[in-house]
């Protein structure tokens, strides 16, 4: 039932005369001995060259070169022929083609191979052949629809449409990428870019074959003659297809839906990256590990990476109901400056204050210590029964009291806009139960470098960006 539906969705599309055919096949078919030798000669000559061409674009990192690769390829012939047996049910022919493709694919493998062994050695792998090791669905859309226009170009002889068929659907760059990659190593990429180069060739045989069906390029007789085989060929190449998308598509959303698709997309951390004025310059996600990690960018550093865990946190068990599983964030901070010349033009069309006086903010509260973070991400933080015992307060413009768990005293600073410098001397005694907190936030205090005050909440960032002291307003003078 099923191939009489086939039989008569062909017969709807055919509009191919017996002399059309005949061309059809004599272009797109090698018979006869004597033409089989010139054939593979030229095969293997334009292979070796489009190979090169493709070597030389991926490894320069030159789209344009890898385009004229692709023009020069000779792969899209084999693809065509396997296409047409199966339609024709010529099960020699077709496993003549697929012998060919087989020899190719391994001979093009090879030489790029060769050619990046011989290359001068490369830093990094070129963008151009890491583009070739991330297969997606829309990879197996596009083969399927080339394979399609690539049989109905052959059959209207629309010889000028063909190049363009070429260039949609990548077959000879996965093969040199996968050569290049097995040079530097890289195992795992290498099969990647060959399942591209699989993906492809499936789709564009299964496409190509049921457009030669619709197009009739198979008499009716050979069609009903053939039909076992046919149908043989065209589920075994479906099979192929729907096993290699169901792969893809779970790829494809790691790969849409990425770690840095997520963090643009999670209102919390977009939230603390404004806050703390940090720009994202990579993320990665461990999901066994459970670690998330930022490399930020930004004139000072992360406030508090405490706050973004807890608000992370909150935000999953609202939208869940359930609370997250243990995770940690791990933060790399680089800073980065403005520079304008000449600076005058830079202060008249910048309406923002460059630089803070913070002097009123420090003399107005007395500033209770809740913890240092420091850049290994360790964090050092007073005792839950001693949290009010550790403060400062400005008395004026140089100096200020100072109060530990363990004693208190006094100590001299200088502040120039937001660059401050402290000097602390207060001997701790060894038998208090907190000395070492104690004696750590005053060496913290005599090595800080700059301060910043938003509202009710003080920093202090240290010298060779070891860390940053917190503080909260603890009462008004």
């Amino acid at each position: 039932m099923i191939w009489e539906q086939l039989v008569n969705w062909r017969n709807a599309g055919a509009d191919l005369s017996t002399t059309d055919r005949r061309e059809i096949l004599e272009d797109l078919f090698v018979f006869g001995k004597d033409n089989q030798l010139p054939f593979y000669k030229r095969m293997s000559f334009l292979l070796i060259v489009s190979t090169i061409i493709a070597c030389c674009g991926l490894m320069a990192d030159s789209a344009a070169v890898v385009i004229g690769a692709m023009l020069v390829a000779p792969m899209m012939r084999p693809v065509m022929i396997s296409a047409a047996a199966i339609t024709l049910g010529w099960t020699h022919y077709l496993y003549q083609a697929l012998l060919l493709t087989l020899a190719m694919a391994v001979g093009a493998v090879g030489i790029a191979s060769l050619f990046a062994f011989v290359s001068p050695e490369l830093v990094e792998i070129p963008g151009q052949v890491l583009a070739r090791t991330e297969p997606t669905f829309f990879d197996l859309v596009i083969a399927l629809a080339a394979g399609s226009g690539g049989a109905y170009t052959l059959t209207h002889k629309e010889s000028n449409a063909l190049p363009g068929v070429a260039m949609a659907v990548a077959l000879l760059p996965p093969l040199a990428s996968t050569g290049i990659l097995l040079v530097f190593l890289q195992n795992d990429l290498a099969l990647r870019a060959f399942v591209l180069f699989f993906t492809n060739f499936a789709a564009m045989v299964l496409a190509a074959t049921l457009t030669f069906l619709y197009l009739g390029i198979s008499p009716r007789k050979a069609l009903e003659r053939s039909a076992q085989s046919i149908r043989n060929f065209l589920l075994a190449f479906s099979l192929l297809v729907v096993g290699v998308s169901v792969p893809l598509y779970f790829y494809s959303t790691e790969v849409w839906y990425d770690a840095s698709y997520q963090a643009n997309q999670s209102k919390e951390l977009q939230a603390w990256l404004r806050k703390n004025e940090l720009l994202i310059d990579d993320v990665q996600i461990d999901e066994e590990r459970r670690i998330v990690l930022l490399k930020l960018l930004g004139p000072n550093p992360p406030l508090s990476v405490e706050t973004l865990h807890d608000e992370l946190e909150k935000a999953h068990y609202a939208k869940t109901g359930t609370q997250a599983k243990p995770f940690s964030i791990e933060v790399l901070w680089t800073q980065t400056a403005r520079f304008s010349w000449p600076p005058e033009m830079s202060q008249q069309s910048d309406e923002r204050t460059l630089r803070k006086d913070y002097s009123v903010g420090l003399l107005a509260f007395t500033w209770r210590w809740i913890g240092t973070q420091y850049a290994d991400g360790d964090w050092l933080r007073p005792g839950k029964d001693n949290r009010q015992s550790y403060s400062i307060k400005a008395r004026n413009k140089s100096s200020f009291d100072l109060k530990t768990h363990c004693r208190s005293g006094t100590g001299s600073y200088e502040l120039q806009q937001e660059e401050i410098s402290a000097s602390i001397d207060l001997e701790i005694d060894e038998s208090c139960e907190t000395a070492k907190v104690d004696k750590r936030f005053i060496t913290d205090l005599n090595h800080v470098i700059n301060v910043n005050i938003a509202q009710d909440h003080m920093t202090l960032r240290l010298a060779s960006d070891a860390g940053v002291m917190h503080f909260e307003t603890a009462s008004p003078q």
